[in-house]
């Protein structure tokens, strides 16, 4: 056989096997969906009024909502603030490096793409379990947007210092949400970009 033919025969016998190649790679439909954000709703509650507040944001945004636990349960002496003696006050006055043990009770933490954290501001803080549930999952490179509630005090100095402490999280502008409605909540979440229900 001449050679010359030859090549040709070569050449479009290897045409199907690259057409199977091309099969093989799978390219994204432009009219698919793209996957929403898993959403974990998180919070520490002592009075029940930031629980309120975490359980209408899971209502309006779905995903999980997770409650972070002490391993021991701040006792109702708590409440009365300006007490020195009082586990929250020593906690709070403290060293910052102080990790009050909490219940390991979340799984999947790593399967999350935005964390709604929510505490009440003890002392002009975020309470030191707050840090404990950050060290315990590591939220590196997630979105968090933290909550509060409080009676007068805002937000700023609490987030501020969560950001120092945890630099690798993706901190979003929080906001204190004391007296807010449901429909404010909405309001809030949409210019934070998570989608409502």
């Amino acid at each position: 056989m001449n050679l010359h033919r030859l090549i040709p025969l070569v050449m479009l016998s290897c045409l199907p096997l690259l057409g199977c190649a091309k099969e093989g790679v799978q390219t994204k439909d432009p009219a698919e969906k793209p996957e929403e954000p898993r959403i974990l709703v998180a919070c520490f509650s002592f009075t029940g009024t930031t629980k309120t507040a975490a359980s209408t944001i899971h209502n309006l945004v779905g995903g999980t909502l997770h409650m972070i636990e002490p391993e021991t349960p701040y006792g109702s002496e708590n409440n009365t603030y300006y007490d020195e003696s009082t586990r929250a006050y020593q906690e709070q006055s403290g060293p910052a490096s102080l990790r009050p043990a909490i219940q390991r009770t979340l799984e999947n933490a790593a399967d999350y793409d935005v964390i709604l954290l929510g505490f009440p501001i003890w002392y002009g803080k975020a309470p030191r379990v707050v840090f404990t549930f950050l060290d315990t999952y590591l939220f590196k490179g997630k979105t968090v947007i933290p909550f509060i509630t409080s009676g007068s005090t805002g937000i700023s100095s609490a987030a501020a210092e969560l950001k120092t402490a945890f630099p690798d999280i993706a901190w979003k502008t929080g906001d204190r949400l004391n007296g807010k409605t449901a429909e404010q909540l909405s309001a809030w979440l949409k210019s934070l970009g998570i989608k409502v229900k």
